[in-house]
């Protein structure tokens, strides 16, 4: 692309001789002319031009108001303005550096003055968008690598690493982890292309984040087919337990509701267990984010313990929503380490106000699932 420089003088007189300079001088630049200040301002935002001879003296609006304008505008705010004027008095002169100019040229021109003073502009005009282009390429550098970022850490992690440059351990008390299977996934996926099962995971878990989300709980990894996510960990809740099971209820409420109108037809189990975590890192090589602990592992037994389309829950949150739902008591299961513990299935809703204590939460509106 050619340069583009603007000329702008009320005098056709002036106007030809500036662009026979001008023509000479730099042989391929793109000519555009204006009569007046406002012809002017019109002119540079419609074609924003690599430099602009702007003579003081016009009708309508004057070179130093036209400046001025040109300055405040985002589009023109960079571009070089050679001021023109047949005074040379120290106070014009300021008056122009100080709306903007970049030069101040005495009329009649000095020809080989007036040349300098346009090389030396467009040299400028040339680093500065060099300068906007990289500004521009990192800015979207830094966008996609926050995009990436974003979908593998939480928001207060990823302000962390960008602070710290490393995830510090960390322990968070009175949470609640929800563990999320896909039943008979291994033999459906057999039936299925690479890319149709790829488009239902994607599909799922994508409404999974939404639903985590908006329930003031955080997504912390997917496991092949199984999805991890802990409530009360970045939000304070009065009764995480409560907040837990109402997130279980919406993931398991969103695959009923996506089976209705999807050919492939699915079944989820659902475990949760209450505790405290550890957040951290575990690679000094690999940026990566986990959480650990005892909570962690009962909450996948819980889930491995369930049957499909059940939300299988610890006595401790038993005990913390026993008032919001009716709870079906199930036989206790031996499980790894623990010995043989209580389980209970979510069955139906008792109270209609079951929203979390957190600013912006939203309560229940869905009816929840009946056991057969």
């Amino acid at each position: 692309m050619g340069t583009k420089i603007l000329i702008v003088d009320d005098s056709a007189t002036m106007l030809a001789i500036i662009s026979d300079i001008v023509e000479r001088s730099i042989p391929d630049a793109e000519i555009l002319s204006a009569n007046d200040g406002r012809e002017a301002c019109k002119q540079a935002v419609r074609h924003l031009p690599d430099l602009i001879l702007m003579d003081w003296e016009m009708p309508n609006m004057n070179g130093l108001e036209a400046v001025s304008k040109l300055k405040r505008n985002e589009l023109t705010s960079d571009t070089p303005i050679i001021m023109l004027s047949a005074s040379d008095a120290s106070d014009n002169i300021k008056l122009a550096f100080e709306a903007g100019a970049m030069y101040y040229v005495k009329k009649p021109v000095e020809e080989t003055e007036l040349i300098a003073r346009i090389k030396s502009s467009l040299a400028i005009s040339s680093q500065i968008k060099d300068l906007k282009a990289q500004r521009n390429q990192l800015m979207l550098s830094n966008h996609k690598n926050d995009t990436i970022l974003r979908s593998i850490l939480p928001a207060p992690i990823l302000a962390q690493v960008k602070q710290y440059g490393s995830i510090s351990p960390k322990r968070y008390r009175n949470t609640v982890v929800l563990f999320v299977d896909m039943v008979d996934f291994t033999s459906k996926s057999g039936k299925m292309s690479h890319g149709t099962l790829l488009r239902e995971l994607q599909e799922i878990f994508k409404e999974f984040d939404r639903v985590i989300e908006s329930q003031f709980c955080t997504r912390i990894k997917t496991i092949g087919d199984a999805y991890m996510a802990v409530c009360g960990m970045f939000h304070e809740l009065e009764n995480p337990e409560l907040q837990g099971v109402k997130t279980a209820i919406k993931l398991r409420e969103a695959i009923s509701k996506r089976n209705q109108t999807n050919s492939i037809q699915w079944e989820i189990k659902i475990g949760l267990y209450s505790g405290d975590v550890i957040c951290s890192s575990v690679s000094t090589t690999n940026l990566s984010f986990d959480i650990f602990g005892e909570t962690v592992n009962m909450a996948a037994r819980m889930q491995n313990a369930c049957e499909p389309d059940q939300i299988n829950i610890s006595e401790e949150i038993q005990k913390k929503v026993k008032d919001y739902y009716h709870i079906v008591t199930r036989t206790a299961r031996k499980v790894k380490g623990k010995g043989t513990i209580p389980m209970y299935y979510i069955h139906r809703t008792i109270s209609n106000d079951i929203s979390p204590k957190q600013k912006g939460a939203t309560s229940i509106s869905n009816p929840l699932f009946l056991l057969n």
